[in-house]
C-alpha cells in the first residue's frame, strides 16, 4: 500500500460530500498517510479527470433523477476512473441503472469524528422528549411535513428542534417547535445528545451526513423507506412507508415528492421516542471508514 494520497477537488465545494471528504483527509493523515499532489492514489469527489499512471478513485454522491445534462460530466468521470466508491447499495444500483454499465467498485458509507461518539457532560436542558431534525429546507427533505406533524395535538408534549433553521420561516409555530441556528461541528454533539431521537424523512436521499451524526450521537432515527437512508439506520430506528416503492432507474421530479399521510408521521414519532438510545455504531466512526479507504489504495 502506498502511504500517499491526494484529493484534487477537495476545496471545490461546500456541501455534504466535501464536508465528509475533508474529515476523511484529516483522519487519513492522522493515521500516518502523506497528503501529496504527487501521490499514486488520487481520490476525486463526484467528477474529475483521471491522471495517467495513477490509481484514480471516484467517490460518487447522488445524481440528478431526471434527464439532466448535469449528469453528463458525472457519468463521463465514472467511466474514466479506475475504481468507484458508492455511499450505499441504493447509490450503486441507481448509477448502474442510469448508465447501463457496471464498474469495479466498493461501498463505503460516510463517517464522523470521535467527538460525536464521546459522552457530553454539557447537554442542553430537557423538560420533555425532544426529536431533532437536521436538513436543508429543500422540498424533498419534507421539513414542511415534519412541522405539520408536530402541530398535531397528539405531539404537543414532544418537542421538535430544527437545526439550521433560524430565520428560515416567518410562520407562527406551536411552542413545542424550536428553530435552532447552525452549530459548528465541535458544538453539534452536545445538541444532538440532548435529544431523544432524530427524524429524517428525505425522499430518495443517499447517505445523509446529518443521519450519520445523529446515529453516532446515540439517537434512534425515524426515516422514510425509499432511498439509501434506511441502509444507514438499519435496526437503530423506525422505517416508515410514506409513498409507493421507488423503482430503481426511474425518472422523477425530486423536488415534487409524493403527498404523504401526516398521521403516519405522527404515529412514527410517538414510536421513535420510546426507543432507547443507541449504545454504539463503530461502523460510522471516521477512523474505521478511513481504514476501508486505505485498503483501496495501491
Amino acid at each position: 500500500m502506498s502511504n500517499k494520497f491526494f484529493i484534487p477537488n477537495l476545496h471545490s465545494g461546500a456541501g455534504g460530500p466535501w464536508i465528509f471528504c475533508r474529515r476523511l483527509k484529516d483522519e487519513l493523515v492522522k493515521q500516518g498517510l502523506d497528503y501529496s499532489k504527487d501521490a499514486q492514489n488520487r481520490l476525486s469527489i463526484i467528477s474529475g479527470s483521471p491522471q495517467k499512471d495513477k490509481f484514480n478513485i471516484l467517490r460518487l454522491d447522488g445524481l440528478y433523477f431526471s434527464k439532466d445534462k448535469r449528469n453528463k460530466p458525472i457519468f463521463k468521470s465514472r467511466e474514466a476512473f479506475d475504481h468507484i466508491v458508492y455511499q450505499g447499495e441504493f447509490c450503486k444500483q441507481q448509477y448502474e441503472a442510469f448508465t447501463g454499465t457496471i464498474k469495479d467498485s466498493s461501498i463505503i458509507r460516510n463517517g464522523v469524528p470521535e467527538c460525536f461518539f464521546e459522552k457530553n457532560t454539557e447537554t442542553l436542558p430537557q423538560k420533555r422528549p425532544i426529536v431533532v431534525a437536521s436538513a436543508e429546507w429543500r422540498r424533498h427533505k419534507r421539513l414542511q411535513e415534519i412541522i405539520e406533524a408536530f402541530c398535531s395535538p397528539k405531539l404537543k408534549n414532544i418537542e421538535l428542534w430544527v437545526l439550521n433553521a433560524s430565520g428560515k420561516t416567518k410562520e407562527k409555530l406551536p411552542e413545542n417547535i424550536k428553530l435552532l441556528p447552525h452549530y459548528k461541528p465541535n458544538s453539534l454533539p452536545k445538541v444532538l445528545q440532548s435529544a431523544n431521537a432524530m427524524i429524517h424523512l428525505g425522499w430518495l436521499d443517499w447517505c445523509p451526513n446529518s443521519v450519520v451524526e445523529g446515529l453516532a450521537s446515540g439517537l434512534p432515527v425515524l426515516c422514510s423507506h425509499n432511498g439509501g437512508t434506511k441502509e444507514l439506520v438499519k435496526d437503530d430506528g423506525i422505517i416508515i412507508q410514506l409513498e409507493e416503492d421507488y423503482k430503481i432507474g426511474s425518472f422523477v421530479n425530486l423536488y415534487s415528492p409524493p403527498k404523504v399521510d401526516i398521521e403516519i408521521i405522527v404515529n412514527g414519532i410517538l414510536e421513535i421516542i420510546e426507543i432507547p438510545k443507541i449504545k454504539t455504531r463503530d461502523d460510522l466512526k471516521i477512523s474505521n471508514v478511513a481504514i476501508q479507504y486505505k485498503q483501496l489504495f495501491k
